[in-house]
Formats: C-alpha cells, structure tokens, sequence
C-alpha cells in the first residue's frame, strides 16, 4: 500500500498539469509554500525531537546524527546544481540536454528520500512507526508540486507528450525501488542515520521555499496565507498522532 501512495502523488502531479492545467509558475510558488511550511513544521515538532529519542540497543551520538543532517543539507546543494533547484520550486526553461542532467539529480533526489522509508522487524519502536508515517507523508506532499513542475517544463521544452509523461514516471519509481532496497538490502538497520540524512535534506528544502526573497523582498498574500495553512495543517497532524 505504502509504494502505491508513493505513486500517487506523481499521478496526481500529472492530472493537475493535463486536467487543471496548473502548472504555471506562480501557482507553483503558492503550492511550494505550503509544502515548505508543512514539511518544516514535521521536522521541527516530531521528526527531529523523534531522532534524538533513546533507542534501547542502539547508541547513536547526538554529534553523529547532527553530521548525517549536516550531510543531509549540503548533499542537497550538491544535487540542485544537477536538478537545477526545481525541489524548492525553480521553474527553467530547459533545452537539449539540460532536461536529462535535471531528470537525474530528482531521480537521486527521490531515492535517498525513500530510503529512510525501509523497515527492519528488529529495530521497530511506537516512535519509529510515527516518524515512518510522517516522513511518508511529507515526501508524498513534497514530491506532488516537484512532479507538477518537472512534467509542466518538459512539456513546455518541446518534448513529446508520451517522453514527457516516461520520464515522470522514471521519476516516479525511484522512490519505491529506494524504499524496496532499504527495506530488502539491510539498509533498514541504518534507518536512523538515513532519517537524519533526509531530514537535512528537508531542512534546506523547505527553508529555500520560505526565505527565498519576492522582488523589492515582498511577501505576497497568497504565499503568506500558503504558509499559514501549511504550519496549522502540520501542527494539526502532530497533535493528532500524539
């Protein structure tokens, strides 16, 4: 069930861009708020409080966890140069072979994310199934506006209808097959170091959405109310898994 929720927000992605047609920029950066405040709120009130939580048979230093986050960061600068920074909402016009190069870095990008997904029966607490839910959740929420933007780019790029829609769905399965071979490959063991590795991730992510300046530093009204909606909705979905 789990890989078919995965699924579904890339779906989706698509039948927003062909049935709703909403793939314009300045829809995108209303969505993008959102999604960087609920994803931010996750992190800071259960997914980061969660990691640093005792683990019985498990000693993990404060000190590593906060250098697999910091990797988690700075490996998301690393992977914007090749994605060309379309996770926290950059629209490009894209030729040639830029739309390959910006395809492969979203495809690592989805399957690091997916891996901290993967499950091991022998390191399974009441917290690790809370964090595993929310961190399902928000790269379900985070991926829908990035395939939104990927599928509306190649469109508008030229590319056929049919590569377009082949290369959303590569970009699709990449976090399935990441959750499939941590779970199988006995990555799953390693889940805490992978959850803080992703939450770097997020944390740069979603600050980039939230602290990326409008012109004359402006903050529009519909991003803010964006934003406002993205914190209640996520403040709202820790009080109710507590």
């Amino acid at each position: 069930m789990e890989y078919l929720i995965l699924l579904s927000s890339i779906a989706l992605g698509a039948v927003t861009v062909f049935g709703l047609r909403l793939s314009d920029p300045r829809h995108l950066k209303v969505l993008n708020a959102f999604t960087g405040a609920y994803l931010l709120t996750l992190v800071i009130l259960h997914l980061l409080p969660d990691l640093y939580e005792p683990e019985p048979g498990v000693m993990l230093k404060p000190l590593v966890i906060g250098g697999f986050i910091l990797a988690g960061f700075f490996l998301q600068i690393a992977m914007d140069s090749f994605s060309m920074g379309i996770e926290h909402g950059h629209a490009h016009e894209i030729h040639g072979r830029m739309a390959f190069g910006i395809l492969a870095g979203l495809c690592l990008h989805a399957l690091i994310e997916a891996m901290a997904l993967g499950q091991s029966p022998e390191h399974q607490g009441a917290h690790d199934l809370a964090a595993h839910h929310f961190l399902l959740v928000s790269i379900v929420v985070h991926n829908y506006p990035i395939s939104i933007a990927l599928l509306g780019m190649l469109l508008q790029s030229g590319m056929r209808k049919s590569s377009a829609l082949a290369c959303l769905g590569l970009f699709a399965i990449m976090a399935p097959i990441g959750m499939f071979m941590s779970t199988h490959t006995g990555l799953a063991i390693y889940t805490r170091y992978l959850m803080a590795l992703v939450i770097g991730i997020f944390m740069h992510i979603s600050t980039m959405i939230l602290f990326e300046s409008e012109d004359r530093h402006r903050f529009p009204v519909g991003k803010a109310l964006a934003v406002v909606l993205g914190l209640a909705l996520g403040i709202t979905s820790v009080i109710l898994e507590s």
